[in-house]
């Protein structure tokens, strides 16, 4: 069994590269996965940078490697924060370019089979402001690119909010649920 955790953060000491990616190996580890982790910043993907035929953008060297790697993954953890109420750009290109047409899904169902699929979105912004967005994010992920483009149903959206002002409690909390997820 394999998982493959995804995670673009241009900050290598931010809550994700510091405690959620370790976190999310040793348990899948601790379960007897093979983890394989794709630093989309380390890897020096860029999703803009194309030259050629336009028709050929989403096979580039990354999507096809990066579709190998969601092939052979039984679980896929998708680790982002948030831009403007939208995901870092670099996962937006990686789900653009990896999740196409012919290997995600055809014009009738998902083709990524029974993987399960697992998105962490980290915010600064407080919880408070989850009214305020109308949940922009999670609505657009769970509700309509997943299930209604990609006709793929077995995601789980887990949002953190506040990052920065959390205390390590709040935090430790966050963690100690996404180990539950994972165990789903």
């Amino acid at each position: 069994m394999k998982a493959l955790i995804v995670i673009a953060h241009p900050d290598r000491k931010s809550f994700g590269h510091a405690k959620l990616v370790p976190t999310i190996k040793f348990q899948y580890k601790k379960l007897g996965y093979d983890v394989e982790v794709l630093d989309l910043y380390l890897d020096g993907y860029n999703p803009s940078s194309f030259t050629g035929d336009i028709s050929n953008i989403n096979n580039n060297a990354f999507a096809r490697s990066y579709r190998h790697a969601i092939k052979t993954a039984d679980h896929v953890f998708i680790v982002s924060p948030t831009r403007w109420l939208s995901l870092d750009p670099l996962i937006e290109g990686f789900i653009d370019q990896v999740f196409t047409k012919g290997f995600a899904y055809d014009d009738t169902r998902g083709l990524l089979g029974d993987r399960k699929l697992r998105m962490i979105v980290i915010s600064t912004l407080p919880k408070s402001s989850t009214w305020k967005t109308l949940n922009i994010l999670w609505i657009r992920l769970r509700v309509m690119i997943f299930p209604m483009i990609f006709k793929y149903n077995n995601i789980q959206v887990y949002q953190i909010w506040n990052v920065k002002k959390a205390g390590n409690l709040q935090l430790n909390k966050h963690l100690h649920n996404i180990k539950k997820i994972i165990i789903k």
